[in-house]
Formats: structure tokens, sequence, C-alpha cells
């Protein structure tokens, strides 16, 4: 297929399901530009809005963005999830990260990656990951929780079924012998640009994460030399993604199921932490996204990508003719 569905759909998260419905023959209008499609088949149509689908009921939709209500919901089901608190006062901050010293601060409903803090070292940065935090959600909740080791996975599920994993990596630069890290994250970022993707922030959390490396934005990095210049994995701050699907322990697969099914989610991008997704070990999911993007999986830096949009469409379709 030779078609633009981003000039068709003018928004890359359409886009993915535009191009799914010419996959499966499904009938699609461009409503909105950018914003919404109206998808038909069989005489049965749905919309999608930019990565809002027509599966997820409100309530549950709504417990998943509110991420302390989804890990209160996610221990109750028997799921390992990090100790985690709402903290209304930097003091109450403090004293979880005394209790558990490696911590998180992040913002309660914000998405993307924004507001969030990894690993303060002392109190002064918790003061100040808390007020981060807290500028980034528009009613100032602040969640504090257990940093857990190991890999970052998503696993994209849509009913019972499994139809995509990728590892996410944090934001990397790879030393030329002459550049500067700065220089190097520019230069990255140029590229990033022409794959539609979100640059890596040069802000005070590179600052810190490069800091803890010993490293600044001055070091001039060796020819071939790789460090990572951000602590979070998100793809909107940088991070990269390698499809894995295929190591994937069924441990693992029936673990984001469970997820799902506990908040009573049809479909849902599951943020898995974990020392090896080929067996299983002490893991913990740390978020439930209940209108996940797609880019992590079409825009993989190692692995081939898998075009989850079709199985979500055909979810979507088979769902509505189920339809009496």
């Amino acid at each position: 297929m030779n078609k633009d569905y981003l000039r068709i759909a003018g928004n890359v998260h359409l886009s993915y399901y535009v191009e799914a419905a010419d996959i499966l023959g499904i009938k699609y209008n461009i409503i909105f530009k950018n914003l919404t499609a109206r998808f038909e088949y069989q005489g049965r149509h749905w919309f999608i809005n930019n990565t809002a689908l027509p599966v997820n009921n409100a309530p549950s939709s709504r417990l998943a963005r509110a991420k302390n209500y989804a890990n209160r919901i996610l221990d109750l089901a028997g799921v390992p999830v990090p100790k985690q608190a709402k903290v209304e006062t930097v003091e109450e901050a403090i004293d979880f990260f005394n209790t558990y010293k490696q911590v998180v601060l992040k913002p309660s409903q914000n998405l993307g990656g924004k507001g969030i803090s990894i690993l303060p070292q002392t109190e002064e940065d918790v003061r100040k990951a808390y007020q981060y935090a807290a500028d980034h959600d528009k009613h100032q909740n602040v969640l504090i929780e257990q940093y857990i080791h190991g890999e970052n996975y998503r696993i994209l599920a849509i009913g019972e079924k499994v139809i995509g994993v990728v590892k996410r990596l944090p934001a990397i630069v790879t030393g030329d012998g002459v550049s500067t890290i700065k220089q190097l994250i520019e230069n990255t970022n140029e590229l990033r640009k022409t794959r539609l993707l979100m640059p890596i922030p040069i802000d005070e959390e590179t600052v810190k994460h490069l800091t803890h490396l010993n490293l600044s934005l001055e070091t001039i990095l060796g020819n071939g030399i790789e460090t990572t210049v951000r602590s979070n994995t998100n793809l909107t701050t940088g991070g990269t993604t390698e499809e894995c699907s295929e190591i994937v322990h069924p441990f693992y697969k029936e673990l984001a199921v469970k997820a799902l099914k506990a908040l009573d989610l049809e479909f849902g991008g599951v943020d898995l932490i974990t020392n090896d997704i080929t067996q299983p070990t002490e893991c913990a999911i740390n978020e439930v996204n209940y209108n996940p993007g797609l880019r992590l999986h079409y825009k993989v830096d190692k692995g081939e990508v898998k075009k989850v949009a079709v199985p979500i469409m055909e979810y979507i379709r088979d769902r509505y003719l189920a339809i009496k």
C-alpha cells in the first residue's frame, strides 16, 4: 500500500487505524481531520477520536486515569504493584522517601511522562520533585511510589489477547569522540524529527540524570560510547523501543490480561517492570493506560513492526457485528 495515511488522517495515532481499516476492508471517513474518523462495516459504524476507542467503559477509564485508584484496585486483585501514596504535602513525600529511600514522584493524572522525577537523592531533591509533579497536574495531586528495579515493558492487550510487547528504553546517545552530549542530543533530535517522534528534552531532569552518572551536557563521549541521558522511558521524552513479543513468557501475558480485567477494561497498555521477560520472576505493574497510543509499536528501533491496529480494529468490528 502506498497511501499516505498520515496525510489522510492528519494525526499519527488515527493514521494507524485508518490503515488497518483499509487492510480489513472497513469503510472510513475523516470527520474532523487530525482528530476523529468514522468507520463502517456491514451497516454498523463507530468512531475513533485520536487514541480513544469505543471499547472501554467510562468508569473504568476514569479509574485507570487516576493512577492511585488503579494502583489500589490492582493491589486488591492480587496484581503486583509498587507501594504508592497520594501525598498532599512535601512533608508527607519526605516521610515516604525516608521509608523507601528509592522512589518516583509523578502527577496523579498526567500523560506522556511529564512531571516525573526518578530516584531523588536528598530531601531537597524530593521538595523539587514534589513541586515539579504538582505543576504538571491540573489539580496539583502528587503521587510518590517505590522505585522498582528492572527493565520496562509495554504489553498491549485487547480482550484476552496480547497483541504486542515492546521493551522500553530511556533516551540514549552514542559518542563520536568530538561532540558534547548536548550536541549529540540535538543531533539525535533531528533524526527523531524525521520519524515524527518527540525530541529528547534538555531540561533539569536530563541534567540531574547525567550528574548521577558523573557526566554533564558538556561531556564529550568517546567514539562508540553510549549513555542514557534520562531516567524515564517514555517515547514522548526521547525513549526508544524494541519489539520482543516472541520472547515474552506466558506468565507476563496472563498478568497483563489479569490487570485489565481487574480494572474492567477491554483494551489497554500495561506497563510492566521485570528483570527477565523470558521467565517468571519478581515484577510489578506500575501503570495501565486505558487509551494508549500505538507509536511505541510502530516506531520500534529494533525488531519488526507489529501492525497492532489491525487486531484492534478486528476486535471492534466483531464487537459491533455481535450487537443484536
